[in-house]
């Protein structure tokens, strides 16, 4: 064996880890947006922003016209462009503000990367009412939480 094709070799065995480790990307929460579903129409919100008066929304009081008893969760995830996310899961734990206790856990599975390295995760809360929410998104890898701060009262 010459020596050129020995450094060859070497080197590519030297690199081989790093490519491994490109391929490899962690998944990673992004971005984590709420919207209400609306009872009359069946559309959702803008995604919420933190600055909504969430006032009686069960009775479609405050800032929003229309009755609003659930939501939609949608949980942006970053990997590796173009590839499937397999065996990776996004874990939605919904718990009371007042009380710390969890209200609803969910599951759901990641699946292919689009050609930007991203996917979304939607998640649907069938229950909200005058209670203030903390959501917590997470991966193996990441967090990512949101207070929804739902309340009622005359």
């Amino acid at each position: 064996m010459t020596s050129t094709i020995k450094v060859v070799i070497g080197t590519l065995l030297f690199l081989l880890p790093v490519f491994a480790r490109a391929d490899a990307k962690t998944t990673e929460i992004v971005d984590l947006k709420v919207r209400m579903f609306f009872q009359y129409t069946g559309e959702l919100s803008m995604p919420l922003t933190g600055n909504e008066n969430l006032w009686n929304v069960m009775a479609g009081v405050g800032e929003f016209t229309e009755p609003s008893s659930s939501a939609f969760v949608d949980v942006t995830v970053s990997g590796t462009a173009k590839k499937y996310g397999e065996r990776r899961t996004v874990n939605l734990i919904v718990k009371n503000k007042r009380t710390g206790k969890i209200v609803e856990r969910l599951r759901g599975h990641v699946g292919l990367f689009g050609p930007a390295g991203s996917t979304h995760v939607g998640f649907w809360l069938r229950s909200v009412s005058c209670d203030p929410l903390i959501l917590i998104a997470s991966t193996s890898e990441s967090s990512k939480s949101q207070v929804l701060p739902l309340k009622c009262g005359e």
